[in-house]
């Protein structure tokens, strides 16, 4: 066999070897450390170590040391760790967390200088996180509107994939205010309001039935469900409200029409 064919002999081989999966999941401390400290570690195999180990400060604080740590994984970390960890990140990075949306200039975890201020003052570098949050696959948002703090469920709950923004639903730190406050958005998609509409421990509570019986992206065939649950006072309202459909018009019409009918009777 001469030079050239033991080559080939030798290639194909090595193509024929099969590599073992990396199982993040069930990996020791010590591998894990060491995988996170090798300067070799590809920057997918550590943002799959912050999606899976996101409630592990120590784990957590190695990654933020990490030169290798993508802005996406650095955005996800700040979003689902703890304030000690918000502060380590801005402290380690030197680095101010800034999100940015749609309802406040300049929102900050922690607090940071006004938009437009290069850190002055602080000598630290802006970190736009919803900037990296939009630079996130959809995989990685799933899982972090499943484990997220408040920043990113606002953020992430007007997201366009369905599957994101119901994601944030599931996420069981979410506030019993949060969702009033989502039954009352009309920037919202319907899926959202049908999905809060059909939980009977969220629409048990007056504000959020009231919320969505009055919301216009709230699905006529779940608002009416909320009609009968009203008060006197709000029925009126409903009723003549051109805000709502007009299902929701003429339910809250005839139910008023029956309980004057029924005083009178009595």
């Amino acid at each position: 066999m001469d030079v050239q064919e033991l080559w080939k002999y030798i290639l194909a081989k090595k193509r024929k070897r099969k590599q073992l999966v990396l199982d993040i999941e069930h990996c020791s401390p010590i591998t894990l450390r060491n995988i996170i400290l090798d300067v070799r570690t590809s920057p997918v195999v550590l943002d799959r170590i912050a999606q899976v180990y996101s409630d592990d400060e120590y784990l957590l604080r190695d990654l933020v040391r990490c030169p290798n740590l993508s802005e996406t994984t650095l955005a996800f970390i700040a979003l689902t760790a703890s304030d000690e960890i918000k502060s380590f990140i801005s402290g380690t990075r030197v680095l101010d967390l800034v999100v940015h949306d749609e309802t406040t200039t300049a929102a900050t975890v922690p607090a940071a200088p006004e938009t437009g201020q290069q850190g002055k003052g602080t000598g630290k570098k802006k970190f736009n996180v919803m900037q990296a949050v939009q630079k996130m696959t959809s995989p990685q948002k799933i899982k972090l509107g499943l484990s997220g703090g408040k920043e990113a469920r606002g953020l992430l709950i007007r997201d366009s994939n369905k599957q994101v923004s119901a994601a944030v639903l599931e996420n069981p730190r979410i506030t019993d205010g949060e969702i009033e406050f989502f039954s009352k958005s009309t920037n919202l998609s319907e899926d959202i309001m049908r999905k809060i509409g059909t939980n009977s421990e969220w629409t048990k509570k007056y504000s959020v039935a009231h919320a969505l019986v009055n919301n216009p992206k709230c699905p006529p065939g779940i608002a009416v469900g909320f009609v009968i649950k009203m008060t006197e006072k709000d029925l009126a309202m409903l009723e003549k409200s051109r805000n709502v459909s007009e299902a929701v018009r003429g339910a809250a019409r005839r139910l008023n029409a029956m309980k004057k009918m029924g005083k009178k009777s009595s």
